[in-house]
């Protein structure tokens, strides 16, 4: 290729990259991804994405945090979130800023064991079903404990 055509084709690769991103948000890991399997050089797809992130339409942080709400929001666990951040290519620090605020809703918690149990808490075999549920959600173990004692206090209280 000679210089006009490497221009041509790193201009390409920024307005593919700028339709990408007005559909939805990517992190730059998963744009220089998508860059490629649409055929564009490494060189071109790298500076695609360095455009984008100098245009401010690439920020890996932000993308973290919309991941993290979103995920809490449909009552998913820090481990949970934490695998899908690593999937969509957001690095490690980026991770853990995103999830150094990041609370589980213990309500989110209560509600899932509520809809698995229905208020009893005699039935081992279901507790341990519940609590395997809240661990594929993406719960620690001290999470789900916490969830499980307070269910179980709530549910005393209401017999």
């Amino acid at each position: 290729m000679d210089g006009q055509q490497d221009e041509e084709q790193y201009r390409k690769a920024a307005e593919c990259a700028a339709k990408m991103l007005a559909r939805r948000p990517l992190s730059a890991a998963m744009l220089e991804k998508k860059l490629l399997e649409k055929k564009f050089c490494e060189q071109a797809a790298g500076y695609a994405v360095e455009r984008m992130r100098v245009l401010g339409a690439v920020d890996d942080a932000a993308f973290a945090e919309l991941v993290v709400r979103s995920y809490a929001r449909r009552g998913c666990g820090e481990l949970r979130i934490r695998q899908e951040l690593r999937v969509r290519g957001v690095p490690d620090d980026v991770i853990a800023q995103a999830l150094r605020d990041f609370e589980p809703e213990m309500d989110a918690m209560l509600k899932l064991l509520d809809k698995r149990l229905r208020g009893d808490v005699s039935d081992r075999r279901e507790c341990e079903k519940a609590m395997a549920a809240l661990q594929r959600r993406g719960f620690t173990f001290s999470q789900i404990r916490a969830a499980m004692q307070a269910y179980r206090t709530e549910a005393e209280e209401d017999q």
